[in-house]
């Protein structure tokens, strides 16, 4: 029977420490010179450097533990299109890791916390791929776009056509 309650013990341990380590991350204060996102063809996407593609969920375990259930179980009320079509259960699906990898941008992934810490405006409607050149930040594909895309081809479709305007 100790042992058991030893090992409850060091389990209730770590999700503890889990959390006190989410929420120090969610207490880190915004940066003070956010940067504004620009519309979509502010500038050639040849001048591009990063692709930023912006999650429509929390980063965190917790958040995760929840965006697993709500994406396993009620999938149809799964608020981030861009996940749901580029993850698999436990990782970033492989065809679409090829894809963005063999891109000619870094690729950058920010969660909507830190989204929110480092763009204007705070409601700008998630997800959405973002490109940047350096100095400004523009949109590439917008949640409205990015939630049409009922299948992964379709959503590297969109990237592709994106890219070569």
């Amino acid at each position: 029977m100790g042992h058991v309650n030893k090992n409850l013990l060091i389990f209730i341990g770590i999700l503890l420490l889990i959390g006190l380590v989410d929420a120090v991350r969610y207490l880190k204060p915004a940066d003070d010179n956010k940067q504004a996102i620009q519309a979509a063809y502010t500038f050639s996407v040849n001048d591009g450097n990063e692709i930023i593609l912006v999650y429509n969920a929390y980063g965190g375990i917790y958040p995760g533990i929840v965006d697993f259930i709500n994406k396993e179980f009620f999938p149809s009320s799964y608020p981030c299109n861009l996940c749901y079509l580029t993850f698999g259960t436990f990782k970033m699906k492989p065809s679409w890791k090829e894809f963005i990898n063999a891109l000619p941008y870094t690729i950058t992934e920010l969660h909507k916390d830190n989204f929110k810490r480092r763009f204007t405006p705070a409601n700008f409607p998630l997800p959405a791929i973002l490109l940047s050149n350096g100095a400004t930040v523009q949109v590439l594909l917008s949640a409205q776009q990015i939630n049409q895309a009922k299948t992964l081809p379709q959503l590297k479709q969109m990237v592709q056509n994106s890219l070569a305007h």
